[in-house]
């Protein structure tokens, strides 16, 4: 003849059965259910049973491996979710690539070279340009030149502190 037990029995596991279950040395899910203070839901033979409801979130929560501020740091995480977030990553810039919101490096800087070069061209034929219209000194274009010089020089300055990762 068979046991009849209660159905909220078969939810409600040891420490033994959960290291079985999920693949883990019974001492790993023994730190981590006190270290994610999960209290045992009763007893079964005088041993402590968990409710598998409280255990799951204690086991696989990555909340457990990482303080708040480490939550996306690889060089903190265990090495499956490393390896998870790396590819997950990966896949994401490939995404964004396709659906045109990431451009490659490469596009960027010609299309940053083409904008600089029109500046840079403005600022050295604007000079020629007053002196032909005849409504400016050679003072006021020599001053001209020299603000436009300066410009120049500052944008090119501000060009060479970026870092390539910025």
């Amino acid at each position: 003849m068979s046991n009849i037990s209660n159905i909220g029995d078969s939810n409600a596991w040891n420490i033994t059965r959960l290291a079985e279950a999920f693949g883990l040395h019974r001492e790993t899910v023994r730190k981590r259910l006190r270290s994610s203070k999960v209290k045992p839901s009763g007893k079964r033979a005088g041993v402590d049973v968990y409710a598998l409801v409280d255990v799951g979130p204690a086991l696989f929560s990555s909340e457990r491996n990482t303080g708040d501020d480490d939550f996306l740091n690889p060089s903190k995480m265990l090495p499956k979710d490393r390896k998870d977030y790396f590819q997950s990553e990966r896949e994401r810039l490939k995404f964004e690539e396709e659906i045109g919101e990431l451009i490659p490096d490469s596009d960027y800087r010609k299309d940053l070279y083409f904008s600089l070069s029109v500046v840079v061209n403005f600022f050295d034929n604007l000079p020629d340009k007053m002196e032909r219209t005849g409504l400016f000194t050679p003072e006021q274009l020599e001053l001209l030149e020299k603000e436009g010089d300066k410009c120049r020089d500052e944008m090119y300055n501000k060009l060479i502190e970026i870092t390539p990762d910025e």
